[in-house]
């Protein structure tokens, strides 16, 4: 009798797991800063805020390496490196004022963070 027991637990925990999203569990306010930096820096850039987007990137940069240890435990390689190089090119376009190229990194940014917290 015990053991259908254990069976029944573990298969609606399992369902319970399956159904909600483990990033969420992790995420803190530390983390919906990076995502909230993001959205700032589109609108600067909107708005051709050039010098304020260059010093908030270095921000993000800042906040990203904070917060760098648990992406690594929750995501893959590739992925915050490839923010990583990201970040470097975002300076680049933010120096050069190109606003679709700034747009087109942030965006990136923002895919790779969701995929990072969306296991």
């Amino acid at each position: 009798m015990g053991k259908p027991i254990y069976v029944v637990t573990a298969a609606l925990l399992l369902t319970l797991l399956s159904s909600c999203n483990v990033g969420d569990l992790f995420k803190t306010k530390n983390d919906e800063l990076l995502f909230d930096q993001v959205m700032e820096l589109q609108q600067q850039i909107v708005h051709e805020k050039w010098e304020e987007a260059l010093a908030n990137i270095e921000d993000f940069e800042a906040h990203y390496a904070n917060q760098k240890w648990k992406m690594q435990l929750l995501g893959e390689l590739e992925d915050y490196q490839d923010i990583e190089l990201e970040i470097e090119r975002l300076k680049v376009s933010v120096q050069e004022q190109d606003e679709y190229e700034c747009m087109l990194g942030l965006k990136q940014i923002q895919y790779r963070l969701a995929v990072i917290y969306t296991i």
